[in-house]
């Protein structure tokens, strides 16, 4: 059986994976659950102090979020939660059942993550020792043929960079684990970092974090970003937007003459800015936003998804990711055309909001990622002016990279709104 073939019943199979022996409850909510958790003191104690927070573009108010973790933390509430049922049956896929097996025959506690709404989506299952109070393992699982082409291609990505001079680095990135050879379901098995993700410390309490904390996100990820460019690489190269971005555009946008002529022409000033300089390579994460990035005691603890890494490549576009990352984020847990609580000026609901406060706005936050740009910008040889273009570029690689056509166009739109005020 092929990979693809062995994808049909894998849209949802995560419930058939649940073993039949277990209890498990699902969080927030039971029609529509984000987290699915082993019924078990130590594991709803991680799921509650690491992982509960409302997600951006939830469907589900805040308070359900808060209200979960809330309960989770008396003795006895667990009982309260949404009972999930393993799905059983001798209707299962024979390739579910030899993943299933491995998972209830390890007898690590269970948590499944269903977050993501990409087409291309892939489910996550976290694996704890009997009593441990963290996962060990992390286990993502394909849904389609795309999915598992990513899959693949994060795998080998982990495996160029095992020789790579990372130093400290290597503690906080996994590493692969080998799975039975009865598993034939595309899954990468890897290494769990500990921590809890930035993104969730950012929306604890339904809404955004303060001055400090963001401050403190910031630091964190300019530390870290320190240490992973200290060893070049390779050789200087010119700065630039990588071609295969150009290329997307050209694809993507195929269908709206009036927006690939004014993208044509921003890729192209923003470019003729960027070529005149150059930086040494560097070993470079490729998705370094607050998403993918493990916090404890305000130390990066770990960095996951290195689906995107190269191991010589420009050191500019993680500095830019997380600044443009976490700025794309900022009011989306503010009602649209509400302004954003601690950020004067900003008002929620436009899809460039955030960018463009924190490109053309005044306050705290954009003084943050102003500083941010020029000391990483300045520690690689280069001028803190090329901040705001550092940043363009990056949202020009996020849009060539959406598998979702829609969310590609509107990324697109706002990159051409952004680079006119640019000019």
């Amino acid at each position: 059986m092929t990979v693809a073939d062995s994808l049909g019943a894998t849209a949802c199979a995560w419930r058939a994976l649940l073993p039949a022996d277990r209890e498990f409850v699902a969080l927030p909510h039971s029609s529509r659950p984000v987290i699915v958790a082993e019924r078990d003191s130590a594991v709803l104690g991680y799921v509650r102090e690491a992982m509960l927070a409302r997600p951006p573009h939830s469907r589900l108010p805040g308070w359900a979020y808060e209200s979960a973790r809330l309960a989770l933390r008396v003795p006895g509430a667990w009982t309260l939660a949404p009972r999930l049922a393993p799905s059983a049956g001798s209707g299962r896929d024979p390739d579910e059942v030899a993943l299933a097996n491995w998972i209830a025959g390890s007898r690590h506690r269970l948590i499944v993550l269903d977050h993501s709404h990409d087409p291309d989506r892939r489910f996550i299952l976290l694996l704890l020792p009997a009593g441990a109070s963290e996962p060990v393992i992390a286990v993502k699982v394909a849904t389609c043929a795309a999915a598992a082409v990513r899959i693949e291609t994060e795998r080998e990505r982990l495996r160029l960079l095992a020789d790579a001079p990372l130093g400290e680095i290597r503690g906080t990135m996994p590493s692969l684990v080998d799975v039975p050879a009865t598993v034939t379901l595309p899954v990468l098995a890897m290494t769990a970092r500990p921590g809890t993700p930035m993104l969730v410390a950012s929306y604890r309490g339904g809404r955004s974090a303060g001055s400090q904390a963001v401050g403190s996100h910031f630091a964190a990820a300019q530390d870290w970003l320190t240490t992973l460019q200290s060893v070049p690489t390779g050789g200087p190269v010119r700065l630039d937007v990588a071609q295969t971005t150009v290329d997307a555009a050209e694809r993507q946008l195929g269908g709206s003459a009036a927006d690939l002529r004014s993208v044509r022409a921003a890729l192209g000033a923003l470019r003729g800015r960027l070529q005149a300089y150059r930086a040494a390579s560097t070993v470079v994460h490729g998705d370094f936003w607050s998403g993918n990035i493990l916090l404890r005691d305000g130390r990066v603890s770990g960095v996951v998804d290195w689906e995107r890494a190269e191991p010589v490549g420009s050191p500019i576009r993680d500095l830019g990711r997380f600044a443009t990352g976490y700025s794309m984020y900022l009011d989306r847990q503010t009602r649209p055309g509400r302004p954003v609580s601690g950020c004067p000026g900003l008002i929620a609901g436009a899809p460039e909001a955030g960018l463009r406060y924190a490109l053309t706005g005044a306050g705290w936050y954009p003084r943050v990622v102003g500083a941010f740009l020029d000391q990483g910008l300045r520690r690689l040889g280069l001028p803190g002016c090329l901040g705001p273009d550092v940043m363009l570029a990056e949202l020009a690689a996020i849009a060539a990279e959406a598998t979702d056509l829609q969310f590609g166009v509107a990324q697109w739109r706002v990159f051409a709104q952004l680079c006119e005020g640019r000019r």
